[in-house]
């Protein structure tokens, strides 16, 4: 099922015996996952959590297999990046189904196409749910970001949000802990604190990092320290400059269509003014021809960097930046 659907079970006040939580988005599967414990009800003592190569599937058998007398439950929490065999996960589940006090939350953070096949087994006959969760849109990972703050107590204006999220390239669990730190300054957060305190001394702007990649100026000095200092994985720089180059695009059509830019009218959420206007005029110095290009270019790099398994992925990904800079 979809999320949706799962935060509707959740709200109905029944939880399913067994559940399997996997997709693009780490950060919603802990969420959820923490929305079921909450409905659950659980105490420390009745839930044993078992994390990346900790899992052991005697220890889970024999844990879920207790019996209660005073109405406690035994919670299973297996958060991995590994799959479970499928024997292991049918006897699991099957315990679970049959013991009451029993239950079993399987966070998977691997690759989608090695959970499918396990979907199967979490069905209604076993009381189970399977959740495959997708990348929030952009208003659907501001909406997150601003729900978690109003958690914590932190002030934060919408346009401080957008500019976190993009300058951690679309990760909400980068952002998330980047809140928690806000939070110490007690004050409301605008985006000249994000530029301030969230950048930080010898830190790149992944945007600023887009822009003079665009404006074919060296990018080496600041790539290395994206990677090295920063520690950004050589595909999210990809993903984050398709984006951008996909909003330049955005922006273009629209101005060519309008004589003028809305960036709510062309996203579907405003951009601070000064954004706005530098993707404006970012925007109509690339040709529809040279768009396409890049476009072919970054899918390109992309595939590779996701395929090729004997490619070195730093040096492949900065002769493919050049390339791109040669374009324009």
């Amino acid at each position: 099922m979809y999320k949706r659907e799962f935060e509707g079970v959740l709200k109905s006040g029944k939880a399913p015996k067994s559940t399997l939580l996997y997709g693009a988005c780490a950060y919603q599967n802990n969420v959820l996952t923490q929305q079921l414990l909450t409905l659950l009800q659980i105490g420390g003592e009745e839930k044993v959590m078992m994390y990346f190569d900790e899992y052991n599937f005697t220890s889970a058998k024999n844990f879920l297999s207790q019996s209660s007398l005073f109405g406690d439950r035994n919670v299973l929490i297996v958060k991995t990046d590994k799959t479970i065999p499928t024997k292991e996960l049918e006897i699991l589940v099957g315990l679970c189904a049959k013991n009451d006090s029993s239950y079993f939350i399987y966070q998977y953070f691997g690759e989608d196409k090695k959970a499918t096949p396990f979907t199967k087994l979490f069905d209604k006959q076993n009381d189970g749910v399977f959740v495959r969760l997708f990348k929030a849109d952009f208003n659907e990972a501001i909406q997150l970001l601003q729900n978690h703050a109003n958690a914590i107590g932190l002030s934060i204006d919408r346009y401080a949000l957008q500019h976190l999220y993009m300058i951690h390239t679309e990760d909400l669990s980068l952002c998330v802990n980047e809140c928690e730190k806000l939070l110490v300054l007690g004050k409301e957060i605008g985006v000249n604190d994000i530029n301030t305190l969230v950048y930080g001394l010898g830190s790149v702007s992944m945007d600023q990092f887009i822009t003079k990649l665009l404006e074919k100026k060296d990018i080496k000095e600041e790539f290395e320290r994206l990677i090295d200092g920063d520690g950004i994985e050589e595909i999210r720089i990809i993903n984050a400059i398709q984006a951008h180059v996909t909003q330049l695009f955005l922006f273009h059509s629209y101005i060519k269509l309008h004589g003028s830019f809305d960036a709510k009218a062309i996203l579907g959420y405003p951009l601070p003014p000064q954004l706005a206007a530098q993707r404006s005029q970012q925007s109509i110095k690339i040709d529809l021809a040279t768009y396409h290009k890049l476009s072919n270019l970054l899918i390109d790099a992309e595939y590779h960097l996701k395929k090729a398994g004997n490619v070195e992925k730093t040096s492949y990904l900065l002769s493919s930046l050049i390339k791109l800079q040669s374009s324009l």
